[in-house]
This record gives C-alpha cells, sequence and structure tokens, in this order.
C-alpha cells in the first residue's frame, strides 16, 4: 500500500515534495536509515510507515530517533495491522496517529485537510482503480524479484485486494475490519487496467521484463473474474509473458486451470497447512484433501508449477499429524506435484484470534515479537510443546 500510497499523493498534492524509500530492501538497520532521512530530507514534515510486528521494534526506534520530542511539529503516522491491534502501545511508543484498514484515503484527505471518503464505495474498501499504480520512481520495481519467482524479472503486481477467509492465523482480516468482518472485503481491478500496467512494465523494462507475481492475499477468489483476465491477457498477446499467483485451490477447476496455463500461468502458490482436519477446524480454514489432489493433478498435466506453504505447531496438530503431513509433501515434491516447498512454524501474530487464544491459555513462550519471525515457536500447545513441534521442522528440509 506504500507504493500505491506514494503515487497518489504525488498525483493529488501537486505542491508538496514526496519521497519513497525502503531501507528494508536495501539491508539498512534502523540507524543507517535515521542517517539516511536526515542527509537527504531534513526539512521532513510527515513520515508515514507502514510496519509488521517483527519489523515494529525498530521502526520504532527510528521515529523516536528522528522525533525524540512529543512537542516537535512534526508527524509519524503508523499503518498496518500491527498498529492497529496496538494502539495503545503504538501511541505511548510515540506516534502520533495510527492509520486504520486501507489507509491511502485517509492520509490523502489528512493532508488535505479533510475526512471526506471520496474514492470509496459503499462498504468503505477503496475502489481499486480510483487508485494510480505503485511507485515506479523512487524506487525500481523490477528490482523486488524474489528468489522463489520460477523466472528472473517478474515484477510483483496486485490485481485485486483482500480475501473472504478470515483464517484465525492471519493479519489480513485485521486490515480489512476485523475477523468475522471481512468477508466482503475481496475486490478486483479492471482487467483493462491490469493489462494496461503489465504492457507499461513490459516498456519501461524491456529485455529485462519477463512477467508479473501476483502476490495479493488470494488471486482466484473470484473466479469469473480471473477467468475474464486469463481472456484478456491471450486477448492482448500478454500470454506470451509469465505469471506466478498466490491462490487457495477451492474454487479451481480443470478448464480455469487450463485457461490460465494458456494465458501464461507458469506458477501458482497454494497454501496446504496441514492435512489434518483438527487443524483446519482450529485454524478457520477448510482443508479438502480430495480438491487439492486434483488442483494439484490438473496443475502438473496443464505445465503449471505448484509453491505449496505448510505449517507445524498449529493449534488442533500433534507431533504425529504434523510429521504425516510433512511426509506427505516430501512425497507429493519427490512426484513432480510440487515444485517448491516452504514450512513455517505456526506463529500467532498479534491481533489475530489465534495469538489472543493463546495469550488467553498461557501458552505464549515469549511476547517479544521481534521472535515472531516463523522459523522458531514462540506457543506450546496442549500436549504437544515447542521443543517437540521443532523438531517436526527439523526432521524435514523444507
Amino acid at each position: 500500500m506504500l507504493g500505491s500510497l506514494s503515487t497518489l499523493l504525488k498525483r493529488d498534492l501537486k505542491h508538496a515534495t514526496v519521497k519513497m524509500l525502503d531501507p528494508n530492501w536495501h539491508r539498512m538497520n534502523w540507524q543507517a536509515s535515521v542517517d539516511l532521512i536526515q542527509e537527504k530530507f531534513p526539512e521532513w514534515d510527515v513520515l508515514i510507515t507502514e510496519c509488521s510486528a517483527l519489523t515494529y521494534p525498530d521502526m520504532t526506534r527510528l521515529m523516536q530517533w528522528l522525533k525524540p520530542n512529543r512537542a516537535d511539529d512534526r508527524q509519524c503516522w503508523l499503518a498496518g495491522p500491527y498498529g492497529m491491534a496496538n494502539r495503545d502501545q503504538a501511541r505511548f511508543d510515540g506516534w502520533d496517529h495510527v492509520l486504520t484498514g486501507e489507509y491511502e484515503w485517509q492520509v490523502l484527505r489528512k493532508l488535505q485537510g479533510s475526512e471526506d471518503k471520496t474514492g470509496l464505495n459503499s462498504h468503505d474498501y477503496i475502489d481499486l482503480d480510483w487508485l494510480p499504480w505503485p511507485e515506479d520512481e523512487d524506487i525500481s520495481r523490477i528490482s523486488y524479484s524474489e528468489w522463489s519467482n520460477p523466472y528472473p524479472g517478474m515484477i510483483q503486481t496486485f490485481p485485486t485486494r483482500g480475501c473472504p477467509l478470515a483464517c484465525s492465523f492471519c493479519v489480513v482480516p485485521t486490515l480489512y475490519g476485523g475477523h468475522g468482518q471481512s468477508f466482503q472485503s475481496h475486490r478486483c481491478r479492471s482487467v483493462e487496467n491490469v493489462c494496461d500496467e503489465i504492457e507499461y512494465l513490459a516498456r519501461k523494462y524491456e529485455g529485462q521484463f519477463s512477467g508479473c507475481f501476483f502476490n495479493e492475499e488470494t488471486h482466484n477468489a473470484n473466479a469469473d473474474w480471473l477467468a475474464s483476465f486469463a481472456d484478456r491477457l491471450i486477448g492482448r498477446g500478454l500470454s506470451r509473458f509469465k505469471y506466478d499467483a498466490m491462490c487457495g485451490y477451492w474454487n479451481f477447476t480443470e478448464e480455469l486451470i487450463m485457461l490460465l496455463s494458456r494465458a501464461g500461468y507458469c506458477q501458482i502458490r497454494i497454501g496446504i497447512e496441514n492435512f489434518s482436519q483438527e487443524v483446519g477446524k482450529k485454524i478457520g480454514k477448510r482443508i479438502i484433501p480430495e480438491k487439492l489432489g486434483q488442483v494439484l493433478e490438473w496443475c502438473k498435466a496443464a505445465g503449471i508449477a505448484v509453491y505449496g506453504t505448510t505449517q507445524v505447531g498449529a493449534p488442533g496438530s500433534t507431533f504425529e499429524s504434523d510429521v504425516r503431513t510433512l511426509q506427505t509433501m516430501v512425497e507429493l515434491r519427490n512426484s513432480g506435484y510440487i515444485r517448491t516447498w516452504q514450512n513455517s512454524v505456526s506463529t500467532p501474530q498479534p491481533g489475530t484470534p489465534m495469538f489472543e487464544a493463546a495469550r488467553k491459555e498461557g501458552r505464549l513462550l515469549t511476547e517479544d515479537v521481534s521472535l515472531y519471525d516463523g522459523t522458531r515457536p514462540v506457543m506450546n500447545l496442549p500436549g504437544y510443546p515447542a521443543e517437540k513441534i521443532m523438531e517436526a521442522k527439523r526432521m524435514f528440509g523444507a
């Protein structure tokens, strides 16, 4: 959202100087980031950041160093689910304003001196075609290609936003209204708008651009829109590029998978989580092994690779169920149904139902959010302690 915010402010605040910085990309710590801001922008007025639980401590140090005195007229605004779930802490730490939900319109109106919700639809969700494309001046979007992309030169693009699911471990519902409130949050840009952006990226990065990584919450949540989009990719000759997308498997059909293959999709990423039905009940996500098996068969036949993700130590799991899940993933990878596999430790992010339950039941090992990185257990489960969870993870090199 920061990328869209930057271009929005540049578009609609004609007399302001707007600059986007990404110290994280440059692997700069908070002190180096402070030095850069003080050197390049000593007269800054408003600093806006979005950060996760993991990066909140460092971003707060940066803010406190840049604005050590609360009487300072300059403003530091915090966005993102962590701040929303921990407003009192954020204000105590010195943040002047905690932004709620999709914050692009809020920032624009505040800087214009208005609270008007122009740009929002009837559900108070932003009309995505109202937003400009993300920042591509202060940063180079092609520099954000990931090691996990199947081809170099794939640029992150966001055709949709929101998710119809409300998994208990996920911070996304927090951003879009809260768990149990955000089922209508999924929206799609017009297919022509997305295709125009792809053509722009292909022209700007000619010779480097190979396609797009659709890094949204759930790219395929609206199957009708996705089919229309795939048809347009083919119709506009954009199927010559490659596409990678974050998806769920529940609403795929064989016909849609084959269409995506013709449109240039070379990989889909699926949150498999676990094969235990008890885990599915506890995390609020339906686990349908038969449907997953069908989708994997269709993808293999269509030449679409699958990137699978699992988590060990999720509520409802046991050492035995986690090991069975991981063994199944090894078999799927060895037989060519899974190209790449990411296995994480289930982590109760602050603000989620999973976190609140673990805290209430006394199962949290620490509330130091700098340790909430998915590589180590931060909670015990009944009959399944953290050291045993880590043992299950270490048994498989996923």
